[in-house]
């Protein structure tokens, strides 16, 4: 695997290689920079070339995501979702960045600084069984320790973000077909 710090200035696309298997591929000049496979419905595990992780949703009243080392108990990030939609995460050293839409049809999200300014940007494009979308990393980005991990973390979330407005879609359809019987 590529490093995403080598490859940050070139065409970045999430693909899911196959249809019904919802493992997806970051590829960058024909060439694999990140992995990230889901193990059950909001359990993933995230890897690029020199780092693995798990990501895991957590609790319903107060829900939040888990980023933890592949094999490790520890905590090493915590992303808190706005019911608003995106979020902050919450690194190491109480270092925060805001993930959140970057336009009104939520189809471009960013991971941004405390200051709002743009680090890594998101646009996805989900269709019926295969979801892919364009990772655009800023120059500033390209140092960051966290880079990768805003890259495979991204994708993460926005996976989980259809399938939560998926769901939503389908409950609303269910009530309303329910009551005009």
């Amino acid at each position: 695997m590529q490093k995403i710090a080598e490859v940050a200035d070139q065409e970045l696309v999430w693909s899911q290689p196959a249809r019904l298997k919802q493992a997806f591929e970051l590829q960058a000049a024909d060439e694999v920079g990140a992995t990230l496979q889901f193990q059950r419905a909001s359990l993933a595990a995230g890897e690029v070339a020199d780092q693995q992780w798990t990501f895991k949703r957590e609790g319903f009243w107060h829900p939040q995501i888990t980023v933890r080392v592949a094999g490790s108990d520890a905590n090493l990030a915590v992303f808190k979702p706005a019911w608003t939609g995106g979020g902050m995460l919450e690194l190491p050293q109480g270092r925060l960045l805001r993930f959140g839409a970057a336009n009104f049809w939520h189809s471009q999200w960013d991971w941004s600084d405390p200051e709002g300014n743009p680090l890594v940007h998101f646009k996805s494009h989900a269709g019926l069984l295969k979801t892919e979308g364009e990772v655009g990393i800023e120059p500033v980005a390209s140092a960051l320790p966290e880079l990768p991990l805003l890259v495979v973390l991204g994708w993460y979330l926005l996976i989980l973000f259809a399938r939560d407005s998926a769901a939503a879609a389908g409950s609303t359809a269910a009530v309303v077909a329910a009551s005009a019987h």
